[in-house]
């Protein structure tokens, strides 16, 4: 199957992986020229390298990012799976398409794991709890 000639559901996963695979392609060369200077670092003399060493450490935490853009593509992934396997299933019965999201809001309403978000990687910015949300839950513990 062809790009031109896919389903809009083929399409979206073709671009999903040709997004995974270049981001991969990315972090791999960035994490190659890491070492690079890591190894040119380690004939230096220390008060040379020190700035140095903290700029690299500073690449190595931004590239925490290929994950959190993984598990945000994998979520893409399992929406479209899921709107193509709604689309065929319920072809021409719109009826049953309300059903299931009804289904599914009660499911987030009562916290279901795998219906709520909380085991599907990071929250959509101002989905998620504020750090003041989270320090107050754990406020009342103590």
């Amino acid at each position: 199957m062809t790009v031109e000639t896919a389903s809009a559901s083929g399409r979206a996963r073709a671009e999903i992986e040709s997004i995974d695979r270049e981001l991969q392609e990315a972090f791999d060369r960035i994490i190659d020229a890491v070492e690079r200077v890591m190894t040119a670092t380690e004939a230096m003399a220390p008060d040379l390298t020190a700035g140095i060493n903290a700029a690299v450490t500073e690449i190595l935490e931004a590239s925490s990012v290929r994950d959190i853009a993984g598990q945000r593509l994998t979520a893409v992934r399992v929406a479209v799976d899921r709107l193509e396997a709604d689309g065929t299933r319920n072809e021409g019965s719109p009826e049953r398409k309300r059903d299931k999201s009804a289904k599914v809001g009660e499911k987030q309403d009562r916290g279901s794991a795998s219906e709520s978000g909380l085991l599907n990687g990071p929250q959509l910015p101002g989905a998620a709890r504020t750090q003041t949300e989270v320090d107050a839950l754990f406020d009342k513990l103590d």
